[in-house]
């Protein structure tokens, strides 16, 4: 208003100083009128002069008028311009898909945008004039807090992420960004927020990690229980309300047995282990059963849960959802389940959550048998590789590579090894008398007597039918090594009884040493072989030395 009279001020007095100007000028027009004209020639005259003075001052108001309407129109059209942009703001505002707070100095809310009710579940009404932090979780750090406080009181705007809780205590994930709004002195009149519910993104960013979790414990051949553990503690750091289980179903498909669980008392997980599944067997056992999800809101009073009601009133557990695990083959794995300690409903999202926890259970249960198989073949392979199938004696394979070793250690520290080579006599009669199986027996014996005969250090090998090798370590002289091998031929004299039948057979053993005899494999070998047969030649059941 100020504004508007200074503007208006010059006007006026021009128009003033226009009156008195013509005032003057009309009274000095009739001074020079003779007195016998004057007084109705001044008459006129003056009327004359107070008609252009009046003519000359409607021009003067209106080119003034003129230009004040000019500048009001001007003011209104601004106006209607700033209450267009006004509206336009708050209708933004109200229909914003982000949630929108204001708070005062205090950081009290003064005003929250519809979608701030979609995302929380409180009103308006029921926030005006509360502090923010009714929104808290527990979840979010407190030096998160203090580094956004440290930022906004210097009047700087913060941008971070906070894990909060709504209305009806779920757990939610939002990226706010907010801004101090300053006066002209620089002091802080209000906060403005806005922020965006990434729950959706999380939860994909924590199934991701799980799952690279659990990819990266299979090929580091983890055991399955910490694998499906991982499961559980990843569903429980995100939703901390929630205590999870997985059980795993027997071989026979009727019982089930503890997989994985972090939160539920230990004195609950025994007394479900081994639970026969079947409809009324509690959640679990009823969901393995029909292979469907079962969702149990109030275990005090569902049929499912009244044969277990002591053990979960003392483990404080009011409701229980399962879902049943299963494999590509659409057969029951096990079961996840998710349990509250107070009477709860599922929400949408918590049946994508238990269908998705089940799925990657399926996949590290069904992934970690397939490596266990795969390694298990690997062993069998290798061990039929490396030892023999009947009697569990090395095979000639390995039985080189340690001769390989023993040369170069014997080499290297100065030491005596001996090699003998044993053959069995009268071995085939006893096939062609008893039979195969009753073969197999004796050798399987035989491998048993040799073993006891020499050192845990020393190696007995089968080469062949009824062909031998024996590797002894550190043997002080040929002696020594004639000495075991004496042992051996007369522990075999001994009669076998096996499979009803008595039984005599004999041995011949040749021995080469090291180095004496020869410093290679091929040579030590050969020359064993050869002392061998030279005691075959000299009539059987004898021990020779190279």
């Amino acid at each position: 208003m100020q504004n508007k009279t200074n503007n208006s001020r010059p006007h006026l007095l021009f128009i003033f100083l226009s009156l008195a100007f013509l005032s003057e000028h009309v009274r000095a027009e009739i001074s020079l009128i003779p007195e016998t004209e004057q007084s109705l020639v001044s008459w006129l005259h003056a009327f004359a002069q107070i008609m252009g003075a009046l003519f000359v001052l409607a021009v003067i108001s209106a080119i003034y008028f003129f230009f004040q309407n000019r500048k009001l129109k001007r003011r209104l059209q601004k106006s209607r311009e700033h209450e267009d942009r006004l509206r336009t703001l708050y209708t933004a505002i109200e229909q914003s898909p982000a949630s929108v707070v204001i708070a005062d100095a205090d950081a009290n809310i003064s005003y929250v945008n519809p979608r701030f009710t979609e995302v929380t579940g409180y009103t308006l009404n029921e926030v005006l004039g509360h502090n923010p932090r009714l929104l808290h979780s527990g979840l979010t750090g407190s030096e998160l807090y203090d580094a956004m406080w440290e930022k906004l009181s210097r009047g700087e705007n913060w941008s971070g992420e906070f894990v909060n809780r709504r209305k009806n205590g779920e757990i939610y994930w939002e990226q706010a960004h907010i801004s101090p709004i300053l006066n002209t002195e620089g002091k802080v009149t209000q906060y403005v927020a806005v922020k965006l519910d990434i729950t959706d993104r999380k939860r994909r960013e924590q199934h991701e990690r799980v799952h690279n979790r659990v990819l990266e414990l299979l090929s580091r051949g983890a055991s399955l229980d910490v694998i499906l553990l991982a499961i559980v503690e990843s569903v429980e750091t995100e939703y901390p309300e929630m205590m999870c289980s997985i059980l795993l179903l027997d071989k026979e498909g009727k019982h089930l047995h503890s997989g994985a669980s972090r939160s539920l008392p230990d004195f609950y997980n025994e007394a479900i282990d081994g639970i026969e599944i079947g409809i009324g067997a509690g959640s679990c056992g009823t969901a393995a059963f029909t292979g469907e999800r079962v969702i149990v809101e109030d275990i005090a009073s569902h049929p499912y849960w009244a044969s277990y009601l002591e053990v979960t009133t003392r483990a404080g557990l009011g409701s229980c959802w399962s879902q049943p695990i299963y494999g590509s083959a659409n057969k029951v794995l096990g079961t996840f389940a998710i349990y509250h300690r107070d009477r709860h409903s599922p929400e949408p999202e918590d049946i994508s959550l238990i269908e998705a926890s089940a799925n990657l259970a399926a996949i590290a249960i069904e992934r970690y048998h397939a490596a266990e198989a795969l390694r298990q073949s690997e062993e069998k392979h290798r061990r039929l590789a490396h030892y023999d199938v009947l009697t569990g004696l090395p095979t000639r394979v390995l039985f080189s590579d340690r001769l390989k070793q023993s040369i170069r250690s014997a080499k290297r520290n100065k030491k005596n090894l001996a090699l003998m080579f044993l053959d069995l006599d009268k071995f085939k009669p006893v096939n062609d008398s008893f039979g195969h199986a009753v073969g197999d027996l004796l050798l399987k014996e035989v491998a048993v007597r040799m073993q006891s005969c020499v050192r845990a250090s020393d190696t007995v090998s089968r080469i062949g039918g009824d062909e031998f090798v024996i590797l002894l370590q550190d043997v002080a002289d040929a002696n020594s090594a004639f000495h075991v091998a004496e042992k051996i031929r007369l522990a075999l004299n001994q009669p076998f009884e096996l499979a009803g039948y008595q039984m005599n057979i004999s041995c011949c053993v040749g021995i080469a040493l090291y180095p004496e005899h020869a410093t290679d494999e091929r040579t030590l070998t050969k020359n064993a072989d050869m002392a061998m047969y030279r005691a075959k030649e000299n009539g059987r059941n004898q021990v020779q030395v190279f």
